[in-house]
């Protein structure tokens, strides 16, 4: 089953519906370690993410960097473990509060205890990062869903791949073999109709072959971009 979650070569899903888990874990390879985008929440997500890298040969002492999407729970719940294993974790100034001073926010949604954990980096529009082995990430700041939201553009296995947390879900269209979306979570506290409608904007205008959300699917068709158009149709209707 775990070999269909192998988007490309290096390029891994962890997490997600396929795994019975909440929130999609993504995993990029490079000549020297590990990087995960998002590290999730509770033991149980954690074990499930762990047994699949050990599957495709990995050892989660090889994850060296962790980014972080967003600091909700279902998205940042484990950064403590990710300190324990020694390895970085980047996040925006904003969320980088929240993981390491507490999030009652989260604690009041999720019903459980927010267990804080520690940034190492924070980031910033625009900061670009090299791996060896050719990948790439780039920083692209992108509110709306939550104030310290990002999206994270990706180059691996000569693909581009957009990691843009929770502004849209890719869902089935039954009966017809077609996709529909679905908008994020519009209740914290922080979220804004304006940002995330400029966020959709701007991110409708890049080149990329994989999006990779926080929930359900990854999407690789063709003509990728129109998803956000249908994205950006569904948030102008709800802001009337």
């Amino acid at each position: 089953m775990g070999r269909r979650m192998k988007i490309t070569e290096h390029l891994l899903q962890l997490s997600g519906v396929q795994y019975e888990t909440n929130s999609n874990i993504y995993a990029i390879q490079y000549d020297g370690g590990v990087i995960l985008i998002d590290c999730g929440y509770r033991t149980e997500q954690w074990e499930r993410m762990t047994a699949q890298m050990k599957e495709w040969g990995m050892d989660p002492g090889e994850i060296t960097h962790v980014f972080l999407t967003h600091s909700h729970f279902d998205h940042a719940g484990n950064v403590w473990r990710i300190n324990e294993l020694g390895a970085k974790v980047h996040a925006s100034p904003v969320d980088a509060d929240r993981v390491e001073n507490g999030n009652p926010e989260m604690e009041e949604l999720f019903g459980a205890p927010w267990t804080c954990g520690k940034v190492d980096v924070l980031l910033r529009e625009g900061e670009r990062f090299s791996f060896p082995g050719g990948v790439k990430l780039d920083v692209l700041e992108t509110p709306g869903h939550s104030s310290g939201s990002l999206t994270y553009r990706i180059q691996v296995d000569g693909k581009t791949a957009l990691c843009t947390g929770d502004m849209f879900f890719v869902t089935p269209r039954a009966p017809l073999d077609a996709v529909d979306v679905e908008l994020g979570y519009m209740g914290s506290r922080d979220f804004s109709m304006e940002s995330f409608l400029h966020s959709l904007k701007r991110l409708e205008k890049e080149n990329f072959d994989l999006l990779l959300p926080g929930h359900y699917y990854f999407y690789g068709g063709e003509n990728a971009a129109r998803l956000f158009g249908m994205a950006i149709e569904k948030a102008e209707k709800g802001a009337r």
